[in-house]
């Protein structure tokens, strides 16, 4: 009987663990998104198009500056997966970019594209998916 109350006992104290966690992480993502999401969408309106998507006309720049003030859908990412740094190689000067920075992403639907907004450098980079 008294195995079974401790059992009980501990997996309440896991689960009251686990909702204080889920519950700050959440609080946290919803105050990110709050306190840079107009930052993100001003900066991204004004990104630099690179690679294939540089050479497109000027229209294609405007209807993505149109697209991302309001964007079909606003998240928070931590770490940017399109850099190529392995998690042991830890003095890479991007390793913090990669696993650490926290990200605001935007997405427009019409041109799809994605617009992640580093908060700690202040700068966009736009992809045309």
């Amino acid at each position: 009987m008294m195995r079974i109350a401790i059992v009980v006992l501990v997996l309440l104290a896991a689960a009251k663990i686990w909702t204080h966690e889920q519950i700050y992480r959440s609080a946290t993502e919803e105050a990110l998104l709050q306190a840079y999401r107009a930052q993100a969408i001003a900066s991204c309106r004004t990104a630099p198009l690179s690679g294939p998507a540089a050479a497109a006309k000027s229209t294609t720049r405007q209807s993505l500056a149109a697209a991302f003030a309001a964007p079909a859908r606003t998240r928070l990412e931590i770490g940017n997966p399109e850099l190529s740094v392995p998690i042991w190689d830890v003095d890479h000067a991007a390793w913090a970019m990669r696993y650490t920075y926290p990200y605001v992403v935007l997405e427009a639907a019409a041109p799809a594209a994605r617009c992640a907004y580093d908060v700690k450098l202040g700068r966009a980079h736009i992809t045309i998916l």
